[in-house]
């Protein structure tokens, strides 16, 4: 059965001045994203070489969030992120994403030697469609858009992704209402979250075929 490999790594980790808090920030989010019940988390992300991380997944539900709830904690300390999609050919590791092989990690690396050549945030791998070129131009699309976003507005684009209303967005993240209409039109926040929720979708339907 398919599965879907997430593999990230810190841009220009060696280059960051305070890099113990950096780590520290990492390990925090990503246990506190592991603590969830139900994000069709298989194998927990797990820290392999110090600036990377990696995980595996049952389905694509929760990818964007986690992606984005990592960029807003580590702000503005950018991530690579590359979903690949495949067979896991090794037992799962159900406690760390260490120790397994398979097309699903060899696609996932194969996207993360892609996002160092472009430059880019998101990219995804193994998907069997036609679209495949339109999907992987819609990432760099949604990486180069979403690259320039600060701090509140990555806040702004986790609440709109729970569907939180925008008054209480604005409470939440200190701005007025028209602060955060702002921040979602010029941002095109709306557009990029029905663009995720697309590709979501999408790989998805990969993940049920032997």
């Amino acid at each position: 059965m398919n599965r879907i490999a997430v593999i990230a790594d810190i841009v220009a980790s060696r280059a960051i001045e305070d890099r113990p808090l950096i780590q520290k920030q990492l390990c925090e989010v990503l246990a506190a994203l592991n603590a969830r019940s139900d994000s069709g988390i298989l194998s927990p992300y797990t820290i392999t070489l110090g600036d990377e991380f990696q995980a595996v997944f049952s389905t694509a539900d929760s990818l964007f969030r986690d992606a984005f709830t990592i960029l807003a904690a580590l702000y503005p300390v950018r991530v690579r992120f590359s979903f690949g999609v495949g067979t896991i050919d090794t037992p799962i590791n159900f406690w760390q994403a260490i120790g397994m092989d398979g097309p699903a990690f060899h696609h996932a690396r194969e996207g993360i030697e892609e996002l160092k050549r472009i430059r880019g945030s998101f990219d995804v791998n193994g998907v069997e469609t036609p679209d495949q070129g339109l999907l992987k131009q819609s990432l760099a699309l949604a990486s180069h858009v979403t690259r320039k976003w600060n701090r509140k507005r990555l806040a702004v684009f986790l609440q709109l992704h729970d569907r939180v209303p925008v008054k209480t967005i604005a409470d939440t993240v200190r701005l007025s209402d028209k602060a955060v209409y702002k921040s979602i039109d010029h941002g095109a926040l709306r557009i990029i979250l029905r663009l995720l929720e697309e590709i979501t979708t999408l790989l998805n339907t990969q993940l049920g075929g032997e």
